[in-house]
């Protein structure tokens, strides 16, 4: 009788470990659900690195190209007029001298055929309309035969921030082109008239010198 309840508590204690083991196992297999605190971030993968940089300096240097350098400062000598109440940079290779009262004549030394003449106006004594209409009757006086013509090319134009109500004409003569300029700059009206020639033209320069007319 002994004998029976030692076997049988044998199979009542192996019973209830096969149980807990099966138990244990299941419980282990259970998959387990990552909390906000354990959820891994996304890496980032060293070729995903390389192209945020090629990026970031390629916008950098499209910046860097947006940005508008300042125009160079002419090289040459500050010369007022004599006779106007102006000042502008003269280049080496040409010289400004009065021509007659309000008239002043910029040259070329080495080709006196080439020259720019200058004629300043204050707002009380005439108006940008009446000095683009004499500028252009100027022009036309110079070949009758003529077409005046709108300057649309802007390396032929006089330019600066400061420069107003712009005109520009050409018209072509025996001699040569004719150029005409008619301007505002900080209340000075100007009138410009540029003889040159058809070979080894100056007109370049002397619209660069012109860009530096200003009153005193």
């Amino acid at each position: 009788m002994k004998k029976i309840y030692t076997l049988l508590s044998i199979l009542l204690l192996t019973i209830l470990l096969a149980a807990c083991g099966t138990d244990t196992v299941n419980k282990s297999a259970e998959p387990v659900t990552p909390t906000d605190d354990t959820a891994t971030t996304e890496e980032t993968t060293p070729a995903e690195e390389e192209s945020a940089n090629v990026e970031e300096s390629t916008q950098a240097e499209g910046e860097t190209e947006s940005i508008v350098s300042p125009t160079e400062e002419l090289e040459g000598t500050q010369t007022e007029s004599e006779t106007q109440n102006y000042t502008l940079t003269v280049i080496e290779g040409y010289e400004l001298t009065a021509e007659e009262p309000n008239k002043d004549l910029l040259f070329n030394q080495e080709n006196d055929q080439q020259s720019m003449r200058i004629e300043t106006f204050s707002k009380e004594d005439a108006s940008i309309d009446d000095i683009t209409k004499n500028l252009s009757d100027t022009l036309q006086a110079s070949n009758d035969n003529g077409t005046l013509e709108e300057i649309t090319d802007q390396s032929l134009i006089p330019t600066n921030e400061s420069i107003e109500n712009m005109n520009a004409y050409q018209i072509d003569t025996p001699e040569g082109n004719v150029y005409g300029y008619a301007f505002e700059r900080e209340g000075l009206l100007i009138k410009l008239t540029v003889f040159d020639t058809t070979e080894a033209q100056a007109v370049q320069d002397f619209v660069k010198m012109a860009s530096t007319i200003q009153a005193k």
